[in-house]
């Protein structure tokens, strides 16, 4: 059932439409049966960005602004999302791995380092994990953690909030796919209620990311996001993401970033110490970033987006 969502607000189409023309990244497509839409920013070594589940690849317009001088970021709208196709099935881990082979087939790209935030961790983890000789290096951007190998009622107290806090998140972006905005002000009432905001009143990168997740549809605006596609993708986190012991079939080297909050400020991180722990064990663990005041969302965007690419530059000047 599609919900319309209105309240009033400050502004109008010509700011809206100025909006949607200032960006400094260059589209272009990757043909086969589901195109994917792929954006370019930056000069250099290319680092492919995979995002959120129910994100796009605005969400590293911070990263692209502060590394686009040393690195050309590719920023990739996974299947279902953004402007790439989207079907009705066919999603998943693998599917989305797959997909992320045939972007760097797409650049002529026999190996690059891969940038995945939340579900685009285990997207990345995944690449690497089938196709190893593909993948330099792996940044880790509050995902990827292994998947625990006990069935759910044997789950640790630690493990049960991780994955309680991993509902909560999730349950609140999927409420937004159904819901049609009047306008994009609209759309930030419901990220920031009763806060009166209008796209002016953002930051750049986070203004444009907001509405670049929207597109028009009859009453308004409606997010990119397929429902679809991220019913279909959170098993594959919650389930069926690799466990530790598969997780040491990665060869690539690693870099982790972290926020101290979850998905809230007042939640506890996504990745626990017990977490953290094993994966360190099992990766090839070259730095571990850990954001302090961050959550799961603001670490995207400064001033701790600034630490998230000085983590990234140091890491892969390391290598």
């Amino acid at each position: 059932m599609t919900v319309m969502y209105h309240r009033r607000t400050r502004g109008g189409p010509s700011r809206i439409l100025a909006l949607m023309q200032s960006t400094f990244w260059t589209p272009e497509r990757v043909p086969g049966e589901v195109e994917l839409a792929v954006w370019r920013a930056g000069a250099g070594a290319p680092l492919v960005c995979i995002h959120g589940i129910t994100a796009q690849h605005r969400a590293f317009n911070a990263l692209a602004r502060h590394l686009g001088e040393e690195y050309e970021l590719v920023g990739v709208d996974l299947r279902g999302r953004g402007d790439s196709d989207k079907p009705g099935s066919g999603y998943g881990l693998e599917a989305h791995a797959e997909d992320i082979t045939r972007v760097l087939d797409h650049l002529g790209l026999e190996r690059a380092a891969l940038v995945g935030h939340s579900m685009g961790a285990f997207v990345a983890l995944q690449a690497a994990l089938s196709h190893p000789g593909r993948v330099k290096a792996l940044v880790l951007l509050d995902g990827g953690w292994p998947r625990p190998e006990t069935p759910p009622e044997a789950l640790t107290e630690e493990q049960e909030r991780e994955a309680e806090e991993t509902r909560k998140g999730l349950e609140r972006a999927y409420r937004r796919l159904e819901m049609v905005f009047e306008t994009p002000d609209d759309y930030l009432d419901f990220w920031f209620p009763d806060r009166g905001l209008t796209l002016d009143d953002l930051p750049p990168d986070l203004a444009d990311y907001y509405r670049y997740d929207l597109g028009e549809v009859e009453g308004g605006y409606q997010p990119k996001a397929s429902l679809a596609a991220a019913q279909e993708d959170a098993p594959g986190v919650t389930e069926r993401a690799p466990t530790a012991g598969e997780l040491r079939g990665v060869r690539a080297p690693v870099a982790l970033a972290r926020p101290t909050a979850g998905f809230f400020p007042d939640a506890p991180p996504l990745i626990s110490a017990e977490a953290r722990l094993m994966m360190s064990e099992v990766l090839d663990f070259r730095s571990d970033t850990v954001l302090e005041g961050a959550t799961h969302y603001t670490m995207m965007f400064d001033p701790h987006a600034a630490a998230v690419a000085r983590a990234i530059r140091d890491f892969l000047e390391s290598l």
